[in-house]
């Protein structure tokens, strides 16, 4: 577990590689990654650019992220889809919960279930999630419908 003493951006280099070291290590092939403009996904293409793994790229909406990139991750076998066009359940008290750790872990959380909810990945078989630019989780997502199922199985890191 590693902290960061200060929140934010400039953690983003530190969160993938630590991201993708707990991937290997465990046999992790799918990684889910909150990116609203792109930042993260382009720096998350490159961190596991040769790694055996499957990126799912969750974004707001289509029109803060650039048309270019998405068409190279999805040129390449990996996924990015939008958290406004996708039908999910993510209940306000455990958003509120999750935000006690941080608001990554929170993202981490809703991005695991935006993934399982639009098939990207498998509910049978944990994921990498990064929430944010300095939050990364080992988590067993799945759909809104079972929820009570997604378990948090392990903080990579997160700010202090």
């Amino acid at each position: 577990m590693t902290y960061f003493e200060v929140p934010g951006r400039e953690n983003v280099d530190k969160t993938l590689k630590l991201a993708r070291e707990r991937a290997e290590k465990l046999g992790i092939t799918d990684v889910v990654v909150a990116s609203t403009r792109g930042f993260t996904a382009e720096k998350a293409f490159e961190v596991f650019r040769d790694a055996d793994v499957t990126l799912t790229i969750v974004g707001i909406g289509r029109e803060r992220f650039p048309d270019d990139l998405r068409g190279r991750l999805e040129e390449e076998g990996h996924h990015v889809c939008f958290s406004r066009e996708v039908e999910y359940e993510y209940p306000d008290p455990v958003k509120d919960a999750y935000r006690r750790f941080c608001e990554g872990v929170k993202v981490a959380v809703e991005i695991a279930i935006i993934a399982a909810q639009q098939g990207f990945v498998s509910p049978e078989r944990d994921v990498v999630s990064v929430g944010k630019w300095d939050t990364a989780l080992v988590i067993k997502p799945a759909t809104s419908e079972n929820f009570p199922e997604l378990q948090v199985r392990e903080l990579i890191c997160k700010p202090r």
